[in-house]
């Protein structure tokens, strides 16, 4: 029996978070900026990784200000005058603040990795003062489109970028979590709920491409029980370093909301909705589909053309 979200699929390690950084970074620092944060308030920074947004609220925050970051391994933060940090298992516990101290919450591809998100959500929900500010981002499920030197090369980048898909949906990551988040805020009566959804073309030796070689060298050995070889995943790695490759990258849901100024909220733990036909955001499929996969089309094909599909070979038989 597998006990599913039992732990973060990724390890802390600069081959995964740099690249993060790299990717994600400016669309968070533009969701900082625009909701305005000033000098001497409170923020919150929830898996905090590497602290490249918890330097970033810092800064912002200042000398009068105060930035508590979080993570299950803070090997890679460092504490100042400004931020304390604290290493916690959110699995299990508590965030380190108390109840209306913060001013803004930060949590970046972390809850949709944990089991207990929903409840992790309304810890942070009840954190904020009135007036408070999420801000929110998830890695979401999407097709995926590739183009390399050779037809082989793009079905088999298609192929790899789908089993990683696959294999965090089988171990209890909600892909789709990015995108019920505005739902599930606005339920829980936030306001100002808003989604911004974020995914861009990476070439070979780009940020983006670095990450998916180091999401599939980390899931290897899961990898191989998605139809693929020590051999394929080779190729995948050198084929994530040429600048022919072409990958449509992880699409970004980004989400930003604030407490009511007069907070009056449910003070109920944030539920998924019970049937997809009560919200137009719930998701069609709580996995991704396996099959959906596409590439660009070769240069000789009309830019008005479809993309063309590309086969997927049947996973091993006892799956």
């Amino acid at each position: 029996m597998t006990t599913r979200a039992s732990r973060y699929q990724f390890r802390n390690h600069i081959t995964q978070l740099h690249p993060l950084q790299d990717i994600l970074d400016p669309i968070t620092r533009a969701e900082l900026r625009r909701i305005g944060i000033t000098a001497g308030q409170h923020a919150l920074d929830v898996g905090a990784g590497a602290g490249s947004i918890a330097a970033c609220l810092c800064d912002l925050v200042g000398p009068a200000g105060k930035v508590t970051a979080v993570d299950i391994d803070t090997s890679l933060l460092n504490p100042t005058g400004i931020l304390d940090v604290y290493q916690r298992d959110l699995r299990t516990q508590p965030l380190p603040v108390s109840t209306g101290s913060v001013d803004v919450a930060v949590a970046r591809c972390v809850l949709e990795h944990l089991p207990n998100r929903h409840a992790l959500l309304q810890q942070m929900i009840t954190t904020l003062r009135p007036g408070g500010w999420l801000v929110l981002g998830e890695i979401v499920y999407a097709p995926v489109i590739a183009h390399g030197p050779r037809t082989a090369d793009s079905d088999l980048v298609v192929h790899v970028v789908h089993g990683i898909l696959d294999v965090l949906s089988a171990n209890g990551v909600d892909l789709h979590w990015g995108d019920k988040t505005p739902a599930i805020l606005t339920t829980n009566g936030l306001e100002q709920v808003r989604t911004r959804w974020t995914a861009e073309t990476w070439t070979g030796g780009s940020p983006g491409c670095r990450l998916l070689a180091d999401n599939a060298r980390q899931l290897h050995h899961k990898l191989l029980h998605e139809g693929l070889t020590h051999a394929d995943l080779d190729h995948f790695a050198v084929l994530m370093t040429d600048p022919a490759v072409l990958v449509r990258g992880y699409q970004f849901a980004s989400t930003t909301a604030r407490k009511p100024a007069a907070a009056i909220l449910t003070g109920q733990p944030p539920e998924q909705p019970r049937d997809h036909r009560t919200t137009a955001i719930e998701a069609p499929s709580p996995r991704p589909n396996p099959n959906r996969g596409t590439r660009f089309p070769e240069p000789s094909t009309p830019a008005t053309a479809a993309v063309r599909m590309a086969p997927r070979p049947a996973p091993r038989a006892g799956r």
